[in-house]
C-alpha cells in the first residue's frame, strides 16, 4: 500500500495575533516566518476535475521568499525573471500568482510544524501534517491531525473541511476537501 500523506489547511476565523498567543500558551514557539511569492505556470490550464495535488503537480512553481525572521523584503529576482522567460518560450502560461505570510510554530518533541498562513485573497489558514501518521489511511490521519491541532487550542470539528488554495483560485470561489496535500 503506497504511503498516504494528509495535510489539513483549515480556515481560521480570528486574527493572526489571537492564534499566535494561543499557540504560545500551549508551549509552541514561533520558529520561522517569511513572505512568499509563488508563480505557477502550466501548459494545460484546464484543471476541471483535478485535486489540489494534481493541479500543483501540473504546474511549475517559481518561488521568491525572504527566507526567515527579520530578513530583507522580497525584491527583483533576476534568476526568476530568466526562468519565467524560459517557461514562456516552452509554451507555459502563468495560471496563479500567490502571496502569503507564513509563520511556523513547534515545540520540543514535535516532528512537524503548525503553519499559520495568511494568503492574499483567501485569508488565514492553519496547515498541518505529521509524518508519524502517514502509515494510517486518509480518514484516520485526518482525525489524528485535527485532534492534535485541537490539543493546541484550535476548535475544529472532524466534519470541518480544509480549503484548497489552488482550486479556490482556479474556480474563483472557496473550494474545500479533506486533504490539502492530495
Amino acid at each position: 500500500m503506497p504511503k498516504c500523506i494528509v495535510e489539513v489547511g483549515m480556515p481560521l476565523k480570528k486574527n493572526l495575533i489571537y492564534y499566535h498567543d494561543m499557540l504560545q500558551k500551549h508551549g509552541l514557539e514561533l520558529v520561522f516566518a517569511c513572505i512568499t511569492h509563488d508563480l505557477y505556470y502550466a501548459k494545460n490550464t484546464n484543471f476541471d476535475g483535478l485535486t489540489e495535488k494534481q493541479i500543483k503537480d501540473a504546474c511549475v512553481r517559481l518561488r521568491m521568499s525572504n527566507g526567515g525572521i527579520n530578513t530583507k523584503p522580497l525584491g527583483n529576482n533576476q534568476k526568476m525573471l530568466k526562468q519565467v522567460q524560459e517557461l514562456v518560450k516552452q509554451g507555459y502560461t502563468k495560471v496563479f500568482d500567490t502571496i502569503k505570510f507564513d509563520f511556523h510554530y513547534c515545540k520540543e518533541g514535535m516532528n512537524s510544524r503548525i503553519q499559520l498562513q495568511d494568503i492574499k485573497d483567501i485569508g488565514l489558514l492553519a496547515y498541518y501534517d505529521n509524518s508519524n501518521y502517514y502509515k494510517y489511511p486518509l480518514k484516520k490521519q485526518r482525525q489524528l491531525l485535527i485532534e492534535e491541532l485541537n490539543s493546541y487550542g484550535f476548535k475544529f470539528k472532524q466534519t470541518d473541511l480544509g480549503l484548497d488554495k489552488l482550486r479556490t483560485f482556479y474556480f474563483g470561489k472557496k473550494m474545500y476537501s479533506e486533504n490539502q496535500y492530495s
